[in-house]
């Protein structure tokens, strides 16, 4: 005779017993998350506002944290007064040139440097990499004399060309992504006759996307606020980009040559917006951009 045996349903514990250390904790993250987001997000707010207020909103005291009196006065003086078009336009021609060359060169020397077998490779890869630890401003006076020569100055080549293929940096970050790249799908290209420069647009190209979404957007934001070179090498009022109208305007527009806060801020805010927009579409990708190359496929 078998003996039926039953078991007793395990006791379940209080869900607060379970959970309290975890949502403490996560709870605490939170917070201070959300007083990091405020913290950084309040400037870009204040100065949204600000734009949209008259210039006596600036003497209330204390200051209101919504907008007195909005309107839309100072974009339309700002526009009327400066060109902002045109160095809307400037900035977008040079940003987005620069940005096609960096990806373009960056991922074929990436590319190179990554799967390719040369003699002196490793010897030229960090010849190159030393040229990192040079600071910048070294170089902008030989530039600077180099594009005087040619006389590109005041200028789009003068603009474009010294930043065109992107740097160093652009292909050690290609190179360093494309090494976590199988190489059995270039040998089989290989073996089906591909040239290397049908493997690289054919195979390694497409898969190249993600690491040049992340290329793409770090260069494309550098260029947006780029201001020493273009002040360097223009001139000409209609040749300025955003940032170096925004010295200008901060120095005062006008017939009277005055400084209104509320233009600057109406004009802060026309430069800040596109960037914003970017880092919101992509920002999945900045996380991307610091584990490019961590791990090996």
């Amino acid at each position: 005779m078998v003996r039926a045996t039953t078991v007793s349903p395990r006791r379940r514990q209080p869900a607060h017993t379970l959970l309290q250390p975890a949502t403490w904790a996560t709870g605490l993250v939170y917070v201070i998350l959300t007083l990091w987001a405020v913290l950084a997000l309040f400037p870009i707010y204040w100065m949204a506002k600000n734009s949209f207020e008259p210039a006596m909103a600036f003497t209330v005291f204390p200051p209101q944290m919504l907008p007195v009196s909005p309107g839309l006065a100072n974009y339309s003086i700002l526009l009327a007064r400066t060109p902002m078009a045109r160095w809307g336009l400037n900035t977008i021609v040079v940003s987005v040139t620069r940005t096609l060359g960096a990806l373009f060169f960056g991922a074929l020397a990436g590319y190179a440097f990554a799967k390719l077998k040369f003699v002196g490779r490793e010897v030229i890869f960090w010849m190159l990499m030393t040229t990192l630890m040079i600071p910048s401003f070294i170089t902008v006076i030989p530039q600077y004399q180099v594009v005087k020569a040619l006389g590109w100055i005041d200028t789009y080549w003068a603009l474009i060309v010294p930043g065109l293929t992107g740097g160093v940096w652009a292909m050690f970050l290609m190179r360093q992504f494309v090494k976590t790249l199988p190489t059995e799908l270039i040998e089989a290209a290989r073996i089906d006759g591909a040239g290397e420069f049908g493997i690289f647009i054919r195979v390694i190209l497409p898969l190249m996307k993600p690491g040049m979404a992340v290329l793409g957007i770090f260069t494309f934001m550098g260029n947006w606020n780029n201001f020493l070179w273009p002040l360097l090498v223009t001139s000409s009022i209609n040749m300025r980009v955003l940032p170096v109208g925004m010295a200008l305007i901060r120095g005062g527009i006008g017939e009277a040559n005055i400084l209104v806060m509320g233009q600057v801020m109406a004009g802060s805010t026309l430069v800040a917006v596109p960037m914003v927009i970017v880092f919101l579409v992509f920002q999945r990708y900045f996380l991307q951009g610091i584990t490019i190359g961590a791990i090996k496929g």
